[in-house]
């Protein structure tokens, strides 16, 4: 798998993220959906997931990105698999392409915080550094 930056430390670290990107998507849906706040995200605060997730520009098509994000890292978590497990190449393709593009997406995301909102989401922050984290990991597989 060398089309995967880091070899084995890397296919580790890969994986570790991307679950890690998951749980953070979870745990923001959920405070999307419930309007709560939790120990790390308090309404109010310069750390306030509701304001931020109050953004219109967190809706696409009708759907919250809240409730897009837990998919999108289910995706990228099978994709990962499939490529390290599988040995699969287009899977690993698919996966960079996917980060890639919307690890364009993370500064126009973090100035939407910051500008309008006011405050910033520890879980969306999470979930962005997974993303350039992964996009990191498997540049090379656009490479080639």
């Amino acid at each position: 798998m060398d089309l995967l930056l880091g070899g084995t430390y890397g296919m580790i670290l890969l994986l570790v993220s991307l679950v890690i990107g998951l749980v953070a998507s979870i745990i923001s849906y959920l405070e999307f959906k419930h309007s709560i706040g939790s120990p790390l995200c308090r309404p109010g605060s310069k750390v306030d997931c509701i304001r931020v997730h109050s953004l219109p520009q967190a809706w696409i098509l009708g759907f919250h990105l809240a409730q897009i994000s837990p998919v999108y890292f289910t995706l990228l978590l099978v994709l990962a698999l499939a490529s390290i497990v599988l040995g699969s190449t287009l899977a690993l393709k698919t996966l960079a392409f996917i980060t890639l593009e919307c690890s364009l997406l993370i500064p126009y995301m973090i100035y939407l915080m910051i500008a309008y909102a006011r405050a910033v989401c520890l879980y969306c922050l999470t979930m962005h550094a997974s993303i350039l984290i992964t996009s990191i990991l498997t540049y090379r597989a656009i490479l080639v």
